[in-house]
């Protein structure tokens, strides 16, 4: 509780200290007067001992000035670059080392069975992207209206924030058996096999909604206050206000909270497509998806097929990063800075 309560004070102090011309207020708190009178007293004695140290760093100075330390001229770079070179080069070496003597390693009758499972593989991956999406959606929802309420109404901030951070302390698979043993009953008997997939779903958003959730809070409440009193003052509504203002302005945050959210889903779906006896003697299992698949090959010790889907796994995802992330933060740093509004002004 005390660190909650903590983290809490300092979010709303960093919002208001740090952020260019926020609306956030500083608050400070009162110093007792037994502490006041303690910095008073040792004020004295600590100003004089530093006017004396500086007064015998001033005179070292002038007996014995230093010359400027140049790092080129200490020849570091000379010696440094080649050892630098050289370790990059030995990792490089080894990784290709490393990577041929596997892939002579594996007989080619294998290497056959993996191009063959190749386009399940891809197929699964298309699936998991497709539950990514919709936990990412989901979160983005949630962030977009409880954030924009939450960051207007300061009372129910300071209850709700903290009740979110105590809520995100608890890793999911510690309850979510709970949730899934009260509501399999109606659930499967409402949605039948589609329950699966609301239950893996449900679990990698409970897992990473509060990324993209306090990105967008912190970035509402890191806005100008004029661009605020701007809003009020044209009397837009609450669409016109997301739509047109808050969203861009919140954009960088946005964008990095989703980054998380996207890239910790995995970890929700790895345990949620394939998790057998959750409650009750029942499990919890998708008909298609990458993380199932790599689960049961790993459990039944088909390790070249978890390897392989792993490695699929890796490409794709450092191929999204390049072509996908990186691009929406190169965007949203370049074009959508809100803080540029008060000297627009």
């Amino acid at each position: 509780a005390a660190a909650v309560y903590g983290i809490r004070e300092f979010a709303d102090y960093a919002a208001g200290k740090y952020a260019i011309d926020s609306a956030m207020p500083v608050r400070r708190a009162p110093i007792p007067p037994w502490l006041r009178r303690a910095a008073g007293a040792a004020r004295g004695p600590l100003a004089r001992l530093a006017r004396y140290n500086a007064r015998v760093a001033a005179w070292a100075r002038r007996r014995q000035p230093l010359p400027p330390i140049s790092y080129r001229e200490r020849g570091y770079d000379k010696l440094l670059r080649p050892i630098g070179i050289a370790v990059a080069v030995g990792i490089v070496a080894a990784i290709a080392y490393g990577s041929v003597k596997t892939i002579l390693a594996v007989p080619p009758g294998l290497w056959g069975q993996l191009f063959a499972e190749t386009p399940q593989i891809l197929l699964a991956l298309a699936y998991d992207y497709a539950r990514v999406a919709a936990i990412s959606l989901l979160s983005l929802a949630l962030a977009i209206t409880a954030g924009y309420y939450l960051a207007t109404h300061h009372r129910a901030e300071r209850v709700a924030i903290p009740a979110i951070q105590v809520f995100s302390a608890y890793p999911a698979p510690a309850y979510f058996p709970l949730i899934f043993a009260a509501t399999a009953a109606a659930a499967y008997g409402a949605l039948g096999y589609w329950a699966n997939e609301l239950y893996a779903v449900l679990l990698g958003f409970i897992s990473t909604f509060y990324y993209v959730f306090y990105g967008f809070w912190m970035g509402l409440k890191a806005m100008p206050h004029e661009v605020w009193e701007l809003m009020d003052n044209l009397g837009m509504g609450y669409w016109a206000r997301i739509r047109r203002v808050v969203l861009p302005a919140t954009l960088p945050y946005i964008i990095a909270g989703l980054s998380s959210t996207i890239d910790s889903a995995w970890g929700g779906l790895a345990i949620g497509e394939y998790w057998p006896g959750i409650a009750d003697g029942k499990s919890l299992a998708v008909s298609t998806g990458l993380m199932r698949l790599i689960t049961l090959a790993t459990s039944s010790g088909d390790i070249a097929l978890a390897a392989w889907a792993s490695l699929l796994f890796g490409v794709v995802v450092v191929l999204f990063s390049i072509f996908f992330t990186r691009r929406l933060m190169d965007l949203a740093r370049k074009k959508y800075v809100v803080e540029e509004a008060i000297f627009a002004a």
